[in-house]
């Protein structure tokens, strides 16, 4: 919490407050269009039939070939037995001398030995490759939506996203050194020390088409920054570990897959649709022991209160805010920037500008906006409020672009 210091018994101090806003679109479309469907392709699916087709191809022929050795089997172990059993039979007939001679004398021995048929075995064939499949009518109902259009089909805006795979290169443990210092009774020594890290790099490209229901493509775009590889990189370490690969590439397979899909959603939005956004404003009031500021922290808790209700109760909130414009437009109407002991000085004056913008910025009135900003800029700001004044302006410069377009 900010803190500006008035006197010994108030002072300036402010609230975040999170609130949701309808954020207009730079390009409408026409309103007699209500509806929305969205979809997603994966170019890698008809690959991944290819591959598993394959694969049960080749554990056919490979399940064909053993069952063709185990019934041959038999048979084979028959013949290794009756060919060794005539062997041996001529070797029986041979005489004592004769074998005496041959193991003795000539170091050799013609008895027979029994040959057993290698048992059939079974060829494993590896698993495939496979891109990871989704459930895409679910991930395109949860990642997918058009704000302000209903998800029905008839007479519906087309989202399709095409997405083609996750491409990445292998985890690999790299090393670098460092020249480390150290201070021991009185003496500086260094030292090379090897830091382990993991590494690898990652993209998962994907691609956004947006169609009316007459077909007219209104926006067919790759975003370039999905198609460019990010480099993952570990902290170092000064002890070499194991890379669990699999788990490593599955967890930021997922994160930039959903990532991906939020961007796209985004960037649809940001055209089309009637998007409802997250904000956290930063609201000012003045805390004091009596109630010489009573109206400016009604204004700040009307102010509050309205922002929360901003999307879902419009008109109430609408009345909350617009009260609370009207307590701080006429305590800003005594401000007194010269003077320290005014009631509203430069800081309570600076305070309610800020305040005023926020507000404005929710009731999308840039006109009311422009004259605070144009007060603002004669006034003597902190470095903070002065970031805080051109981050309001640029605001303001995208909103009345959406409301023209809009109009």
């Amino acid at each position: 919490m900010f803190v500006y210091s008035i006197s010994k018994s108030q002072s300036v101090k402010d609230e975040v407050v999170e609130y949701n806003y309808v954020k207009l679109p730079l390009q409408p479309i026409n309103k007699s269009i209500t509806n929305y469907t969205s979809l997603i392709f994966a170019t890698y699916e008809t690959q991944n039939a290819e591959k598993k087709a394959k694969h049960e191809a080749d554990k056919k022929i490979a399940q064909d070939e053993f069952d063709k050795e185990t019934a041959a089997y038999p048979a084979k172990v028959k013949a290794a037995e009756d060919k060794y059993n005539a062997e041996l039979e001529e070797y029986n007939k041979q005489g004592l001398a004769e074998k005496v001679i041959e193991d003795k004398v000539l170091g050799e021995s013609n008895k027979p030995v029994k040959q057993t048929p290698s048992p059939p075995y079974l060829r494993g064939i590896p698993e495939p490759d496979l891109q990871t499949t989704y459930d895409y009518p679910v991930v395109a109902n949860t990642y997918l939506n058009l704000g302000g259009f209903s998800n029905n089909v008839d007479n519906a805006v087309n989202i399709k996203v095409t997405i083609y795979g996750f491409d990445y290169t292998q985890p690999r443990q790299m090393t670098t050194q460092k020249e480390m210092s150290s201070y021991v009774n009185g003496q500086t020594t260094k030292r090379m020390v090897t830091y382990y890290y993991t590494e690898f790099s990652y993209r998962h490209p994907m691609a956004v088409q947006v169609t009316l229901p007459d077909g007219t493509v209104i926006l067919n775009e790759t975003p370039q920054e999905l198609n460019t590889y990010i480099i993952y990189k570990s902290p170092e370490t000064e002890t070499s570990s194991g890379i669990n690969t699999d788990l490593l590439i599955k967890t930021y397979e997922e994160k930039v897959f959903q990532n991906n899909l939020i961007m796209l959603n985004n960037l649809v939005n940001d055209k089309f649709g009637f998007q409802k956004v997250k904000r956290l404003a930063k609201l000012y009031f003045v805390k004091a022991k009596d109630e010489t500021y009573q109206d400016l922290l009604i204004a700040f808790n009307d102010a509050s209160a309205g922002l929360k209700l901003l999307v879902d109760e419009e008109i109430g909130a609408k009345i909350k805010l617009e009260n609370a414009v009207k307590l701080w437009t006429a305590a800003l109407a005594e401000s007194d920037a010269t003077n320290n002991k005014a009631r509203i000085d430069k800081n309570v004056t600076n305070m309610l500008c800020l305040n005023l913008l926020e507000v404005y910025f929710a009731l999308k009135n840039p006109t009311e906006a422009e004259k605070i900003i144009a007060k603002m800029n004669m006034l003597n700001l902190s470095a903070e409020e002065k970031k805080q004044k051109e981050d309001f302006e640029l605001l303001f410069i995208d909103l009345k672009k959406r409301m023209l377009a809009n109009n």
